[in-house]
């Protein structure tokens, strides 16, 4: 029977992922045991894994990322992102758990990558968020943006609605176009296909996780779905340039290690 054999399928999506977590639980204590006996070494490491060093571009993002939040918070003269479907997608505020998830989605694929030690698709990966979020953020610094649909919160009536509204206090409703928080889903799910770390399922498992964080965007009213839009569009172009035209050459960066030394 049809229900039988979705359950049958989830049962294995679950079994798989649960390998997967298992699998990369040993690779972590394996690691640790090396940094507690002092078999561990940052500097060799690196010196044999050259790809962390892409791990640069994380406090320069940051820095950029709130100075840029801070010079520009202001609507004041910034191009309205906006598009009359906006007015039929409803203000959803259980969405924003899986929107709050977008850090964790982004950190899992970095994670098991460097544990596997698949330099090349953890470089792809890390390319594709540094040139997509660079790229965002200059956008949005030469070509100011801002949205106005955010949902009237000033007595939120649950708990969904007051971390929505916690959010809309810490963020401005500025640099939206592109969304950063649907190019790093396609990162990340272009991610999950190109190394064999992700078994098929769990790979099925990320792409509907990473839909929901981007339907989360519009749902929660922290996007216009014209960011949703353009996003997508930036990411295809990324995914053309990472994935398709420099993978080989990408291919020779770093190392890709199937067993331990």
């Amino acid at each position: 029977m049809p229900n039988s054999d979705n359950h049958i399928d989830l049962q294995q999506t679950l079994h798989d992922l649960q390998q997967e977590l298992t699998q990369l639980q040993e690779e972590l204590n394996h690691r640790l045991v090396e940094v507690r006996t002092g078999k561990f070494s940052f500097h060799a490491y690196v010196k044999t894994h050259p790809y962390m060093l892409l791990f640069l571009y994380l406090p320069f993002y940051l820095v950029w990322f709130f100075l840029q939040e801070y010079h520009l918070a202001s609507t004041d003269g910034c191009f309205v992102s906006y598009l009359p479907l906006d007015d039929a997608i409803p203000f959803l505020p259980g969405f924003i758990y899986p929107y709050i998830t977008w850090y964790l989605y982004l950190l899992i694929p970095a994670i098991i990558y460097l544990v596997k030690e698949n330099g090349p698709a953890f470089t792809r990966f890390a390319l594709f968020i540094i040139l997509g979020f660079s790229g965002s953020l200059l956008i949005c610094m030469l070509f100011p943006n801002c949205q106005l649909l955010r949902a009237d919160l000033a007595q939120p009536a649950s708990l969904s609605e007051f971390i929505v509204a916690a959010i809309y206090a810490a963020d401005t409703p500025t640099n939206v176009l592109p969304s950063m928080h649907v190019v790093g889903c396609l990162g990340v799910m272009a991610a999950i296909f190109d190394g064999e770390e992700f078994v098929h399922r769990g790979r099925w498992f990320f792409v509907l996780w990473g839909l929901a964080i981007c339907a989360s965007t519009v749902f929660v009213k922290q996007h216009s779905i014209l960011d949703v839009i353009a996003g997508v569009a930036f990411g295809a172009v990324l995914y053309l340039l990472i994935y398709v035209i420099l993978k080989k050459p990408l291919d020779r960066i770093g190392i890709k290690q199937k067993t331990r030394d």
